[in-house]
């Protein structure tokens, strides 16, 4: 997903000069391939390749260095989605599909974000800062996705239904990328799917 870590190299005997958003993207590597959690914070810094006294200088701690890493993954990966998400063309139902099967397909994996909402509590104050930040954008953009659905349907409901019902599909999709992520059956995860589509269709 992202390029070979690399430094910028500076004449012969100077130190070498290591870019943060360069180790930010290493660090996210090691998050997508491993999860957020319940990682040992010796890992990810061996991982980067960066010395533990520099991950320190630059992040300060491990809760900085995750929401940095959280945050890259969203300006990188989830805006495109979201954007994706907003084109006319764009329907719930849609949406459902692409992400089941993009995942049964192993086109997608499952993604940092949603693994992260449910590990939440066991992250730090930053991190979950980031993660509250991201749903606020995520529901705004399923919220037009609802009401676009609504208005073609000439239906109306109150902004508290709509909010639920954003709610629901958020950790539905959420669910779905966790079956994944824990092997289901391709069989249980479309079932899923689809039971998730008929509620759609219903709106």
């Amino acid at each position: 997903m992202f390029n070979t870590f690399t430094t910028n190299k500076r004449k012969s005997g100077r130190p070498v000069s290591i870019s943060k958003h360069t180790i930010t993207k290493k660090c996210l590597d090691f998050y997508l391939l491993n999860g957020i959690d319940n990682q040992s914070f010796n890992n990810v810094i061996k991982y980067t390749g960066i010395s533990k006294g520099s991950i320190y200088r630059l992040y300060g701690n491990e809760d900085s260095l995750q929401k940095s890493a959280l945050v890259e993954y969203y300006k990188t990966v989830i805006t495109k989605k979201l954007q994706e998400f907003n084109s006319k063309d764009a329907t719930l139902k849609n949406i459902i599909i692409d992400i089941t099967s993009g995942l049964i397909s192993n086109r997608y994996k499952p993604c940092l974000y949603h693994r992260s909402r449910v590990v939440k509590y066991k992250l730090g104050k930053e991190v979950k800062k980031a993660i509250f930040k991201i749903d606020g954008e995520v529901k705004n953009t399923y919220k037009v996705l609802v009401k676009k659905e609504l208005y073609k349907k000439n239906k109306k409901i109150s902004s508290d239904e709509i909010n639920k019902l954003v709610n629901f599909i958020l950790n539905s999709i959420t669910t779905i990328n966790l079956m994944k992520l824990n092997n289901s059956s391709h069989k249980s995860i479309l079932n899923f799917a689809n039971t998730l589509k008929a509620i759609i269709k219903d709106i």
